[in-house]
């Protein structure tokens, strides 16, 4: 069969994500037997008029559509690409048709469906949606097209029977290879943004954030590559591609540790010249020879998700670790010398204003100079399935039959959620390299310094370097004297607002 992929996520909050889940399932179709095509529309200025183009000339006979986010988890600068896709299903409906001129079959996958399921048939009209990893299950769902096999073999399968929708339980995969994504996309657009090569060491997380949805998208269980095929892939994608640096996409790279040290210690036994950075590190499991070791093997920077800086909320977010493993962490990565960005939510269940101080006063304090970066979101988006949506809902805070696919947020009674803004406003103030998630004035910049890095071949990520642009004079004045994040747009109305 022809298979139309398609990727049209052109968000880049940081970065440019590159479609590293869809290459899997492109790599996984072509393989078995079937002529596919990945679109990348990531960097399309006219996304709907070559969407239609390529349909008109590729004449699908199935489509496959892949929602990387919600939207951008962001409740004062809120942006989704709902309409956007929803539109982009309306040209694939109008142009994709079989040649008795009857739509083909859509199906839709990628991170977004997966937390949305069953609901993201009816938001988006589509015939199909998966849940979970799509290696395994879109080919299968391909074959029972063809040949007329039963969906209920097909894992996550999210479908309409007997006209409601039904859901197919989802099987994990026991293993998994490299996503062959070099035969899919061009890299160099992707350079030119900063972007990083996506690598994935694992999937699955042991930990039990109650806001987080990866549990719910690739299990708790961690399925871990052994690290010669890690580095093997690595090495090939050097000889093909050459990216500048490669980025360590798992939800947790340092979970465990003693995994993460091993991948480490084969790119160094193998000499591999590279530059590395990993999405997320957690305090929980970070010993003290975890960022020398990350620092040999070419890592230049790491992100960290400690999320509070308090024992009460660390212990309301259910994140598995105290602020002693906050500081040991925060003291080993500072003497590593890595550059780090930080992340801390406000706002979450039992949060207070006192609880708020203690936070942004650890930020302001001891994640101070060139080496730190910290982002702070202010309210927490609320994504089905998780823990927080159930204490939302019992907590009467939203009713059951909320709507996630629209922006929900959570934002704890009690705070006031500007006198919060402020309050980072004044941290900013003796700590510049704090951003708020909403600040717009900051990404401008931020593209700017990019663009300029980019020309000048510097190895990504390119958010290392904004610490030094925020602490240029002019643009730290500008910040301390118009700070551009003002309350608003969470959904969701505190106990003290309705009064």
């Amino acid at each position: 069969m022809r298979i139309l992929l398609i990727y049209s996520n052109q968000s880049s909050e940081l970065e440019p994500a590159p479609p590293v889940g869809l290459s899997y399932v492109a790599t996984a179709t072509r393989a078995a037997g079937h002529e596919v095509k990945l679109l990348d529309l990531a960097f399309a200025q006219d996304l709907l008029g070559e969407l239609a183009s390529v349909i008109k000339v590729f004449k699908p006979e199935v489509v496959g559509l892949s929602i990387r986010n919600i939207d951008n988890v962001i409740s004062q600068r809120f942006d989704s690409p709902l309409k956007s896709l929803q539109e982009q299903v309306a040209v694939i409906r109008a142009n994709a048709r079989t040649p008795d001129d009857k739509p083909v079959p859509l199906v839709l996958g990628g991170p977004a469906v997966s937390i949305l399921a069953e609901r993201a048939l009816t938001v988006f009209g589509a015939d199909f949606a998966v849940v979970g990893e799509g290696e395994t299950a879109f080919p299968l769902l391909l074959e029972a097209l063809e040949k007329g096999t039963p969906l209920t073999r097909v894992s996550g399968l999210c479908y309409s029977r007997e006209g409601k929708p039904a859901r197919n339980p989802t099987t994990l995969l026991s293993a998994f290879a490299h996503s062959g994504m070099q035969q899919w996309i061009s890299w160099k657009s992707y350079q030119r943004g900063g972007g990083t090569w996506p690598i994935q060491t694992k999937r699955g997380c042991p930990m039990s954030c109650i806001y987080c949805a990866y549990p719910l998208v690739e299990g708790k269980h961690c399925r871990l590559r052994e690290p010669g095929e890690v580095v093997d892939e690595i090495e090939q994608v050097m000889r093909e591609i050459r990216p500048r640096t490669f980025e360590f996409v798992d939800s947790t790279f340092n979970i465990p540790s003693s995994h993460a040290m091993r991948i480490c210690e084969e790119i160094i036994r193998r000499g591999v010249k590279a530059n590395f950075t990993a999405m997320g590190v957690n305090p929980r499991d970070v010993p003290k020879d975890l960022f020398p070791l990350m620092k040999r093997a070419g890592f230049n920077s790491v992100m960290i998700t400690a999320e509070a800086g308090c024992d009460t909320m660390l212990k309301n977010y259910c994140k598995g670790f105290t602020m002693q493993e906050v500081g040991s962490c925060l003291e080993l990565v500072a003497a590593s010398g890595l550059k780090s960005m930080w992340f801390f939510m406000l706002g979450g269940p039992g949060e207070t204003m006192a609880t708020c101080e203690e936070t942004i006063s650890f930020v302001e304090t001891r994640l101070t100079g060139r080496q730190f970066l910290t982002v702070f979101f202010t309210g927490i988006r609320i994504l089905p399935g998780t823990v927080l949506a159930r204490q939302a809902i019992e907590g009467g805070y939203i009713p059951p039959e909320t709507d996630f696919s629209e922006g929900v947020f959570y934002l704890s009674p009690e705070i006031n959620e500007q006198n919060v803004i402020d309050r980072i406003n004044r941290a900013i103030v003796r700590n510049p390299c704090i951003v708020h998630a909403a600040d717009g004035n900051a990404s401008k910049q931020q593209r700017m310094l990019y663009s300029t890095l980019n020309a000048l071949g510097v190895a990504p990520p390119y958010w290392r370097y904004i610490p030094e642009m925020l602490r240029f004079p002019p643009l730290r004045y500008l910040r301390d004297r118009y700070p551009s994040v003002t309350a608003g747009g969470s959904t969701g109305t505190s106990n003290r607002e309705q009064e």
